[in-house]
């Protein structure tokens, strides 16, 4: 384990991360909505658009509720994997391990917090190139992606057991 990895990041520290990673995410997302129209797209540059999209499903669109039993059931499974997300931030290792849950939980909670409000997240960040666009995103969901990018570099950076 390199020094980097065994330095502990005060819980308060990640906290901090969290909530402003929080805060960023849904003034952004209220700053969208009080500006762009649902279907209106506004040019940022050659490759990046903003336009107003309401998911109500999870990733990539799937899992849509339809029905009210989905919508709970849906809020549900995030309200479990969020206490499971912070389970796993009292217990991490590392200062990225710590950083990285705080961002996955960060996400997790503004993108709960616009289910709840709208029964739908608010997405709006819209890359493409060559006429190829990726799905439309917000900066919770690019905050999961990086939490959990960041436990994947950790994990593959941990020396290995051999067994002889």
């Amino acid at each position: 384990m390199n020094t980097f990895q065994k330095r502990k990041l005060p819980k308060g520290g990640s906290i901090i991360v969290a909530f402003l990673a929080f805060v960023v995410d849904q003034l952004s997302k209220f700053w969208v909505m009080e500006t762009i129209g649902p279907g209106e797209i506004v040019d940022i540059i050659p490759c990046l658009n903003f336009a107003l999209v309401f998911n109500p499903g999870v990733t990539f669109g799937w899992l849509r509720a339809y029905s009210n039993f989905h919508y709970m059931l849906l809020v549900s499974v995030v309200c479990i994997m969020s206490v499971v997300v912070i389970i796993w931030w009292v217990r991490a290792e590392n200062l990225i391990q710590r950083f990285a849950t705080a961002m996955i939980l960060a996400g997790a909670l503004g993108n709960l917090v616009d289910r709840i409000r709208f029964r739908a997240v608010v997405d709006f960040i819209d890359f493409h190139i060559f006429g190829w666009h990726w799905y439309t995103f917000n900066l919770a969901d690019s905050a999961i992606v990086l939490g959990v990018g960041l436990l994947l570099l950790d994990n593959f950076y941990k020396p290995k057991n051999t067994f002889v």
